[in-house]
Order: C-alpha cells, then sequence, then structure tokens
C-alpha cells in the first residue's frame, strides 16, 4: 500500500501541470457556479496540488497532516461547494492518469478515490453542527465580548501582558503566550507569558518552523511534530492552539493557548471565535498611540534612534554616514552603544531586540 501511496504522490508531482489545467477547465465549464466559488474552487485546487507535494517528503499521505490540512482550510470551502470540489478533484485526476500509460493505473484511481472519502469524513466532521453548537456559540460570543471590553478599556502595548493574562481567564486556559514576528527578519520570538525566561528562548526562523508561516488558527491534538521537541519539553506541552494576529494584512505575532500537558478538544465554532479575538488584537496592536512601545529602562539619544531606524530598513554604515552627516567610523561607535544597550551580539539581534521592544515599527 505505502509503495501505491507513493506511486501516487509522485503521480501528482509528475503531471501536477496537467492536472491543474484539467481542473481548471472543468471548473470554467461548470456554468451552475458563478465567478466568485470559481475562484474558490481555484485557489481550493490549488493548494491541496500543494499540500500532496508536501506529502511527497513523507512517501506517503499522512493523516494527521491531511485532517489539519482540511482544518485550516475549512472556511474557504463552502459546505455547497465541497461535493462540486471533489467531482472536479476526481474528474481532472481520472483524465489525466486515462492519457498516460502506467502500470498502476486502477490501483491509482482507487487511492484517489478513498482518499476522497478521508477528505469529506474529516471535512463534515469539522463543521458537522451538533444540537448545542448554537449554545455553544452564544458562550463564546460572550467571551469575546468580554476580551473587547478589555481591548477598549486599555491602551498601548504596556498593557500587553494584563491582556495576556486575561486572554487566558476569559476563553479558559491555564497558559497564554505571546510571540510576536519581526517581518524584516522573518523571525518569532517569544515576548509575553508566564515563566518568562522559557518564553524567551522561543526564537527562531518562520520558515523552519510551519506552524509559524501559517496566517491561519491552527489546533493540534498532539504538538509532536509540527512544534520542536525542546519546546514541548519545556513548557510540558500537550493540545495546543495557534491565533495568529492580523490585521490589513500585518502579521504582528501569535497567540498560543494551551491547558499546561492536559489534552483537550477544539470545535470549529470557538477557533473560529478565537480568531476573530487575533484579529482584534491585531487591530489594537496597529493603533499609532502605541508607537511608543513597550516600556523597558533604556535611553536612546536621538542619533542612537536614528541609526536603529535605518538598521531596521537595512542601510549599511557608508550610507548612514552619508544620511546623516557622520564618518562611518562615529557610525560604528553608535552601533556598538546600541549592542550594549540592547544586550545584543550584531547588527541582526540589535533590530530584532528594538522590534520586540517596539522600537521600530
Amino acid at each position: 500500500m505505502k509503495k501505491i501511496e507513493f506511486q501516487y504522490l509522485l503521480f501528482n508531482k509528475i503531471y501536477r501541470d496537467e492536472l491543474m489545467r484539467n481542473a481548471m477547465v472543468l471548473i470554467e465549464k461548470n456554468n451552475d457556479l458563478d465567478k466568485v466559488v470559481k475562484q474558490q474552487l481555484k485557489n481550493m485546487i490549488s493548494a491541496f496540488s500543494l499540500f500532496l507535494l508536501t506529502q511527497l517528503k513523507n512517501t506517503k499521505i499522512k493523516e494527521e497532516d491531511l485532517s489539519h490540512w482540511i482544518q485550516m482550510h475549512s472556511n474557504d470551502i463552502p459546505v455547497t461547494s465541497s461535493q462540486v470540489f471533489l467531482e472536479i478533484f476526481m474528474g481532472s485526476f481520472q483524465n489525466v492518469v486515462s492519457h498516460q500509460n502506467h502500470p498502476h493505473k486502477v490501483e491509482l484511481v482507487k487511492l484517489h478515490q478513498d482518499l476522497q472519502s478521508k477528505f469529506i469524513t474529516y471535512y463534515l466532521q469539522w463543521i458537522e453542527n451538533p444540537p448545542l453548537v448554537l449554545e455553544e456559540k452564544q458562550k463564546y460570543m460572550l467571551q469575546l465580548d468580554a476580551f473587547n471590553e478589555n481591548l477598549i478599556q486599555c491602551n498601548g502595548t504596556d498593557d500587553l501582558p494584563y491582556l495576556i493574562t486575561r486572554a487566558e481567564e476569559i476563553f479558559g486556559f491555564k497558559r497564554c503566550v505571546f510571540i510576536s514576528y519581526n517581518p524584516w527578519l522573518k523571525e518569532f520570538s517569544g515576548v509575553i507569558g508566564e515563566e518568562l525566561e522559557k518564553v524567551q528562548l522561543l526564537r527562531g526562523n518562520i520558515e523552519a518552523e510551519p506552524v509559524f508561516s501559517l496566517k491561519r488558527p491552527l489546533f493540534l491534538k498532539k504538538p509532536d511534530p509540527y512544534v520542536q521537541q525542546v519546546a514541548i519539553e519545556w513548557f510540558n506541552l500537550s493540545s495546543i492552539i495557534f491565533i495568529p494576529i492580523i490585521y490589513e494584512q500585518q502579521l504582528y505575532g501569535w497567540l498560543t493557548l494551551d491547558q499546561r500537558g492536559e489534552s483537550f478538544e477544539c470545535t470549529k465554532v470557538f477557533l473560529d471565535i478565537l480568531e476573530i479575538a487575533g484579529k482584534r488584537l491585531g487591530m489594537y496592536l496597529s493603533r499609532r498611540q502605541l508607537g511608543r512601545g513597550f516600556k523597558y529602562p533604556l535611553e536612546l539619544t536621538n542619533k542612537e534612534l536614528a541609526i536603529l531606524h535605518l538598521l531596521s530598513e537595512g542601510y549599511r554604515n557608508k550610507e548612514m554616514a552619508e544620511l546623516l552627516f557622520l564618518s562611518e567610523y562615529t557610525i560604528r561607535d553608535y552601533i556598538q552603544n546600541l549592542m550594549i544597550k540592547l544586550k545584543a551580539k550584531n547588527r541582526t539581534q540589535i533590530v530584532s531586540m528594538a522590534f520586540r521592544m517596539g522600537l521600530v515599527d
């Protein structure tokens, strides 16, 4: 079976362009679909094709990965279009397979059908509305209202630690951590949360951490292998939720929510509410009055601030010297002072620390 799964994934990689073209033709030929739905389906077909490419390294489709992918994209697949999506998915595959001289045609089509069955099973499990869903949603909406009230009452990044604590209490979690995002360095950094020394050790490049490259909420019943083993051990992680903090396409960071080692479940309704909370927090962080940033016992001169901002924009010493009418040696001295004040080892760390402190936008 594993051999056929690998053959299936390899087939999807080799004939990806043909599969995509066939799918696009089938979508356009369907006169029952309006322009918006057609575009949604095109996006979904493209995204799922990329998902299959990521599975090639596993030599098979991991069901947990499939479940997480469906969870993250469920809002992009309207219930009314889910069947059309599967029909197009099947039609394009059969069209391409039929024109190839492949020794395992029958097995590939059978596996494709099995994949569709799993897809619809996971999709329905995630979106199904139990009888208590209305009551649950009302409860979650009240929690969201309470969080909104706190956002309205607070002002500035000085209040972020308080807001993180309130998020724990309001949404019923034992731990909430704020992880900031540096768009220039494409790095994440732990900023706020209990056991701050451990939280601040959370840092790295988002390209090396799949969960941080997402701009969608994600619930992980088990964090391994999506979260580094060292972080799982530090924080005794079991189930965990990642909520992106976004406003107007700008990513500010993430909230992580967990129950300190206890496993838990999460419904789509609750995850949708937490996603809204993340967007509201993003709106809060976008306010102009937050420009003064976190309050740290740090004093910078006007020249140091100017150089700090130029560093964050990627200027070199020679360019900064010309802009500020200073010598390159003087610029170098200012950078040395910044390294001392920000406890940074190099220019990259200066920018990273300044971003975390709110000294640069």
